[in-house]
């Protein structure tokens, strides 16, 4: 049972989540306690990972930035976890950490989310703090949309190595860019570096912000605010994840392969024509989308869809999704 610093602890770190910008005299106020208390107990946050000191984004020329809870006991994790291999000795107080962080984790899962399950990043370098924190800790995939244009050599060079050491750990990974970045031709090696790594990339004319969705449950958006100030917003919230999933498909559905989009095209050998419905179609069966999901994209009746889907095949003389599936790599629709 969690004693009374962590109670104090948990306290803070629920008030910190909703109102980062306080300062230490309101936070007191707000807390019942003594400054000197308040100082312990963000001590304690910070040394478990739960806040993390950031220099240069206020006036007094530094501020806390709080961290997910899941994120804090990961990294607490992995950073034991090599403190044992090098020293023994630290197992004792690895155990301690551990259980005093499980502890605090149910009321620390409580403040997530009964409080805003989204988190604001003010400036883009907090951001790209946060994302490459992402990075190190998504488990599964890692789907991304770029609605910017061409990639300055600079970023190229500090986002490869993160995206690659993603790739390598044997991570899915999804992105979406603009055609026009595909103009440049440092971003469109970067591109191709990455689909020889193992990633899949499309390109698409248009999209709506930019986005980095991990293992389905955490969302990073791009934000621009009226005054001139620019940051991110993560998203946690289960309905609002997967509200952008399915923007994400549908982005993914009607974007065009790399490959296809740098001038890799097949030649008459396609000579076949499909109207764009029936080449959506097409690239949505052969990614195995289910009838009703392929329905749903395309604003139909599931009997409707089954109607095109028969004509589709007859058009094509196919008579099984797995011959679909050839006949769209066929067209280096996938």
């Amino acid at each position: 049972m969690p004693d009374h610093n962590d109670e104090l602890a948990s306290r803070l770190y629920r008030l910190l989540r909703q109102h980062d910008d306080w300062s230490d005299e309101r936070l007191s106020e707000a807390l019942a306690v003594s400054p000197d208390a308040l100082s312990k107990a963000r001590e304690e946050l910070a040394r478990m990972g739960l806040v993390r000191r950031v220099a240069g984004l206020d006036e007094q020329g530094a501020r806390w930035l709080v961290v997910d809870p899941m994120l804090a006991v990961e990294q607490v994790m992995a950073d034991q976890g090599r403190a044992i291999a090098e020293w023994s000795s630290t197992a004792g107080r690895l155990a301690a950490d551990i259980e005093s962080l499980v502890g605090m984790v149910p009321a620390l899962r409580a403040a997530v989310d009964d409080a805003a399950m989204n988190t604001v990043l003010e400036g883009n370098e907090t951001a790209r703090a946060f994302l490459a924190e992402l990075g190190g800790t998504v488990q599964r995939e890692l789907l991304t949309v770029h609605s910017g244009g061409a990639l300055p050599q600079e970023a190229i060079d500090a986002a490869l190595p993160q995206d690659l050491a993603v790739l390598e750990r044997g991570i899915e990974v999804r992105t979406i860019y603009l055609s026009s970045a595909v103009r440049s031709v440092p971003t469109r090696g970067y591109l191709e570096r990455l689909a020889e790594a193992g990633a899949s990339v499309r390109i698409r004319e248009t999209l709506p912000f930019r986005m980095v969705l991990a293992d389905g449950a955490t969302a990073v958006c791009s934000m621009r605010w009226a005054e001139g100030r620019s940051g991110a917003i993560v998203v946690r919230g289960g309905a609002f994840v997967q509200l952008l999933r399915r923007m994400f498909d549908y982005c993914w559905a009607e974007a065009t392969p790399l490959a296809r989009a740098v001038g890799r095209v097949p030649d008459a050998a396609h000579a076949e024509q499909l109207d764009d419905e029936q080449l959506l179609m097409l690239r949505l069966l052969a990614d195995g989308l289910t009838d009703q999901a392929i329905a749903r994209q395309l604003g139909v009746a599931p009997r409707t869809f089954t109607r095109k889907l028969r004509a589709l095949f007859e058009e094509l003389g196919i008579e099984s999704r797995f011959q679909a599936g050839v006949e769209a790599a066929r067209r280096d629709l996938i």
